[in-house]
């Protein structure tokens, strides 16, 4: 982590978009694409929003019951393995302020209760890697057809 507590998409080898509260992330430079929901979707809202990894403890613990779950280990833990994917970045700038979540802002559903916490959970699909990693615009060929595979670089 970095000292001033912020990470950052890594843009732009990572496209992301949320649909449905599903968050999806493909990485351009090996072709994995990953999922997130729940409490993992709200963990990336705020990284794409700036939040600094303390605001993120302090909104989950006021938004979710805890129920014995440790919210900021929990946490941690998942912000390392965006970190290891390469889904994120230490965000080195100097940043000041950002988004701070205050306890009394939503903090339940329709019912008036705190849903339990789970902690988040990083789906990785490597299943289409040679698909999404193939260059369409670049990999044409007129005899073998529309996209294909870069030719392997031999020796001589």
């Amino acid at each position: 982590m970095t000292a001033n507590g912020r990470i950052r998409i890594n843009v732009p080898k990572i496209v992301h978009e949320t649909i449905d509260g599903e968050t999806v992330m493909l990485n351009l430079d090996n072709g994995n694409y990953y999922s997130l929901v729940g409490e993992g979707a709200d963990i990336w809202g705020c990284i794409e929003n700036d939040w600094p990894v303390t605001g993120i403890i302090e909104k989950l613990r006021c938004q979710y019951e805890c129920d014995g779950v440790n919210i900021e280990a929990a946490v941690n833990e998942f912000i390392s393995e965006l970190l290891r994917e390469g889904l994120t970045v230490p965000d080195t700038a100097d940043a000041q302020g950002g988004a701070h979540w205050s306890c009394g802002q939503k903090e339940t559903d329709i019912t008036g209760k705190k849903q339990p916490f789970n902690a988040p959970v990083l789906n990785k699909y490597s299943d289409m890697q040679d698909l999404l990693l193939l260059d369409p615009i670049h990999e044409v060929d007129d005899k073998a057809g529309w996209p294909t595979n870069k030719p392997e670089l031999k020796n001589s």
